[in-house]
């Protein structure tokens, strides 16, 4: 099984690729957890979450249309763009602009969010391209080389905090931005070829249709709105407030670390044993967070705080492996890309708010009050979406059995009406 994972890497393209992402990846790590300490260092919190909201703003924005570019021109090119904006985006911090001009700071961070809408679809679609044949090998290399590099880089980010300074750790990230970019340079894809013309507007729109038409993706995906405006935006921005506060902020690349593990370990296992009610387990995972919240609200000690981060890791790993692949069972391949793009437009498209607010609130409200909101708030959002019909399984309900009375000729011509829930 090893040697079959491992087999991609012989494949020069996908070898340079891999080895650039897995490089940059630890450099996203350390830039998480040095930005939130060199914003925190002298701002308030409510300007850490406007920066961060920024972020997730322009990366909402251009998702879409780095899709549609993304099939339109040579796919590295794109993804070598991308690494340049970000790389730039990273000099300006590191040249101290978190304590200049605010606005400075949020257009540097809307930057690094505007690259990587453009980087991801690009980079999932070369894929094909990389390591033709070994798509199931190389996509699980890459998830495990992304999980531990999300471990190592908020490691690494909270060590050199500890030791040396922020500038320290956005020097290094720039460092594995130009590594990415001399792998990319090396990469001789074509531009895909396009057999019509349509619109961003209406692939958009068959988009919508094919979530609508099934009510338990539309009930996950506005699950995630709501969880994330109200529960996950709040946890991540006020984490490292609450870190701060008690003169602790040196832990939070510690507990980005964890939280990363914890996805990886509830990823693995349910890669590795597949639950009979898929959507039950996914969904209860995300409850999992409840734990954060409460040793949040009550200033739990280090130990106690990194525990139910790893739990929220795992929540998030168990629902995230679950839903994708539920996706992809259910969804027509002709349809997949645009509805995974509905999915996350309609999932991250009010996070800039939730990061925007939640310090706001904690400043006028206190803490422990946003908390408390975030923890009745995720208590509703797990249970009422498990009401709603094909949620528990992530999948389609069984159209209903005819009843003895129901004559064969009604039935046979009922039979494509009632199946427009299926998928073929």
């Amino acid at each position: 099984m090893k040697t079959e994972i491992l087999r991609p890497l012989g494949l020069p393209a996908f070898r340079r690729v891999w080895l650039g992402q897995a490089l940059s990846t630890v450099g996203d790590g350390m830039f998480v957890a040095a930005l939130a300490a060199a914003v925190l260092e002298d701002r308030s919190g409510s300007d850490l979450g406007l920066v961060l909201g920024a972020e997730s703003l322009a990366l909402v924005a251009v998702a879409l249309g780095g899709g549609v570019l993304a099939d339109r021109l040579r796919r590295s090119r794109l993804m070598i763009a991308s690494d340049v904006l970000r790389l730039l985006c990273v000099v300006g911090f590191a040249l101290g602009a978190a304590s200049g001009p605010l606005p400075l700071a949020a257009v540097l961070a809307a930057g690094m969010g505007f690259g990587s809408g453009l980087f991801r679809p690009a980079h999932r679609a070369l894929l094909p391209t990389l390591a033709p044949g070994l798509l199931p090998q190389a996509n699980a290399l890459l998830s495990a080389t992304s999980r531990v590099a999300m471990i190592v880089g908020p490691a690494l980010g909270g060590l050199l905090l500890a030791v040396s300074s922020a500038r320290t750790a956005f020097w290094i990230d720039v460092a594995t931005f130009a590594v990415s970019i001399v792998a990319l340079l090396g990469i001789r894809d074509s531009r895909p070829q396009r057999e019509e013309r349509t619109s961003v507007l209406a692939d958009a729109r068959d988009g919508f249709r094919a979530v609508l038409d099934r009510p338990w993706v539309a009930a996950i995906i506005g699950q995630g709105t709501l969880q994330l405006i109200l529960v996950m935006a709040p946890m991540l921005v006020l984490l490292p407030i609450h870190l701060s506060a008690q003169g602790q902020i040196d832990q939070y690349g510690l507990m980005l670390g964890l939280q990363a593990a914890g996805s990886a370990i509830g990823g693995l296992a349910v890669g590795a044993r597949p639950p009979s009610r898929p959507g039950t387990v996914g969904v209860l995972g995300l409850g999992l967070g409840a734990v954060q919240l409460v040793c949040m609200m009550t200033g739990a000690p280090i130990p106690w705080l990194g525990f139910s981060v790893l739990l929220t890791g795992l929540g998030y790993g168990l629902f995230g492996v679950l839903w994708a692949s539920a996706l992809q069972r259910s969804i027509p391949d002709e349809l997949l890309g645009r509805v995974f793009a509905v999915e996350m437009l309609g999932t991250y498209a009010l996070e800039p708010v939730g990061l925007a607010l939640a310090p706001l609130a904690a400043d006028l409200l206190g803490l422990r009050a946003v908390l408390t909101v975030a923890l009745v708030a995720l208590a509703v959002t797990t249970v009422v979406p498990l009401f709603v019909p094909g949620v528990r399984s992530f999948a389609d309900p069984a159209p209903a059995a005819p009843t003895e009375s129901t004559d064969a000729r009604d039935f046979g011509q009922a039979g494509p009406r009632s199946g427009a829930t299926t998928n073929g």
